[in-house]
């Protein structure tokens, strides 16, 4: 006979069985791919340019460059970490936020609408959303075609804040409606270029409207599922980072922490997405594969061939598809886009008479992304590496550590003078270095910074704005408010420095 057991062993038992078979497995940690003897030369000249780039730039924060040909990874590698301070390292599975490259995939959900006869590029907003309004009468001339080529005439940022007040659910969206109502166009629909974000968002009302899904929700199960993009995504928590994804960082006097993180529904359609790499090589693929990648086909060849037709100049010589920009590298044909929210970096290059494609994404700004995909479409074409200059601010940086301001002022002026060095000085960088700091609470080193600049250049409201919020947290609130009064002089209607103030009158 078996003896009985304790009615609490077994549940303890129970328990644990339950635990082992519900704990999802933490995926493997991969860093590297290279495959085919294409690859392995690219391994061969890019990993260690890259990470001697990295070096003069002090970066430890991610980095992941993702390279295909055809249907094929040959290079695809990750450096630094996810996570600083916990030491995560960035990986295959680390999802970065890739900023306004999210934007061909709000292009893509709009042609997919056309291809399935669900909307026109020629139709007006005002017909899926009749409470579109703006000021004066020529937004109702402002088409689908306009938004995604960048003519609409809608400002480029028609609010701000909205990352330190993120709005989320169903009518997150639609409040990019009454911010527009607010403004008037820059120009007559059609007749310029000139970027909005602001005019993007609105899109995603649009795709709401007429596909009867929300936006991201039509966005995942068209274009994302279908190409078993499963680690890419719209959506996160307000109060956590999940598992996996990239913290943002910037570079004051180091790499640190930036806050807060750049999400909000509201600007989902124009810089919302978040993938990872293996992610981003298939969206690559689908349009080396023009709009097809294996199984899975997204768009015929005449809707593909719609997204990167040229449809209007650029003002600096190129051309715009629906949201790609048309241009050339290496004497070669390019589709690309870039992405930049304070804290990452990412940027796209599609070769199609090559059938190739290149993917950078970063977790740091200033981490030089747009060299890092040059260089690796140098040397996808066996062509010499360009050498690059770095900014003089990291050495600015450890001599300030090292050494003190002083020494730091001085080194910087003989660098200023020296033409011979690989090293280029921008007085802004200075002012950079400052808004990092501030935004890191480095309240100190934000003064000694920021004191110096505004002797330099005393017409920043920025400048003086910032100084004054250090100031007044370490205690000063005598020389805050002269600084926030200062801004007002440079610029009396100058709304922050205004808050400030009044701030200051209150407490």
């Amino acid at each position: 006979m078996i003896p009985k057991q304790p009615l609490v062993f077994i549940s303890l038992v129970f328990l644990v069985m339950a635990c082992k078979t519900t704990t999802k497995p933490k995926p493997s940690l991969q860093t590297s791919l290279v495959k085919t003897e294409l690859g392995q030369h690219i391994d061969s000249v890019l990993t260690p340019y890259v990470n001697h780039l990295r070096h003069l730039t002090d970066n430890q924060a991610g980095l992941a460059i993702g390279i295909t040909k055809g249907d094929t990874i040959i290079y695809a590698k990750t450096f630094g970490y996810a996570n600083i301070e916990t030491e995560e390292l960035a990986d295959f599975n680390t999802v970065f936020h890739i900023a306004s490259v999210s934007k061909p995939f709000t292009a893509a959900a709009i042609v997919k609408l056309v291809q399935d006869g669900k909307l026109k590029l020629s139709d007006p907003l005002v017909k899926y959303i009749p409470e579109f309004k703006m000021k004066g009468a020529s937004y109702q001339d402002i088409t689908i075609q306009h938004v995604l080529t960048h003519t609409s005439g809608i400002p480029r940022h028609l609010s701000t804040g909205d990352w330190l007040a993120p709005k989320t659910g169903l009518k997150a969206l639609e409040e990019n409606l009454d911010n527009a109502a607010n403004f008037e166009l820059d120009f007559q629909p059609g007749s310029q270029f000139s970027y909005s974000n602001s005019a993007f968002d609105i899109l995603g009302i649009v795709i709401t409207r007429a596909s009867g899904l929300y936006f991201p929700d039509y966005v995942k199960s068209h274009i994302l599922k279908p190409l078993e993009m499963n680690n890419s995504h719209y959506f996160k928590s307000l109060d956590s980072l999940p598992e996996f994804w990239a913290k943002p960082y910037s570079y004051g006097l180091t790499t640190q922490e930036w806050t807060p993180y750049p999400y909000t529904e509201k600007y989902f359609p124009s810089s919302g997405l978040q993938s990872t790499l293996l992610d981003m090589c298939r969206w690559g693929m689908l349009h080396t594969g023009n709009g097809r990648l294996k199984d899975a086909q997204i768009f015929d060849k005449q809707h593909y061939e719609m997204l990167i037709s040229p449809y209007q100049a650029t003002p600096w010589g190129d051309n715009i598809g629906l949201s790609w920009f048309l241009q050339s590298y290496l004497e070669k044909p390019i589709i690309m886009h870039t992405g930049n929210d304070t804290g990452f970096e990412a940027m796209f290059y599609i070769f199609p008479k090559e059938n190739m494609s290149i993917v950078v994404m970063a977790n740091r700004d200033f981490s030089r992304t747009g060299r890092i995909v040059n260089a690796a479409a140098e040397a996808l074409f066996y062509n010499e590496l360009k050498t690059y200059q770095v900014s003089a601010r990291y050495k600015f940086s450890e001599a300030y550590k090292g050494n003190g301001l002083d020494r730091a002022i001085k080194l910087w002026s003989s660098m200023k003078s020296d033409t011979t060095d690989n090293y280029f000085v921008e007085d802004d960088d200075i002012l950079t270095i400052g808004a990092v700091l501030e935004n890191g609470k480095h309240w100190e080193d934000t003064k000694n910074i920021l004191k110096h600049y505004t002797s330099q250049y005393s017409k920043s409201t920025y400048a003086w704005r910032l100084l004054g919020n250090a100031y007044l947290n370490l205690n000063d609130t005598l020389k805050a408010k002269a600084c926030y009064e200062k801004t007002l002089e440079i610029s009396p209607n100058y709304e922050k420095g205004k808050a400030a103030l009044l701030a200051i009158q209150k407490n």
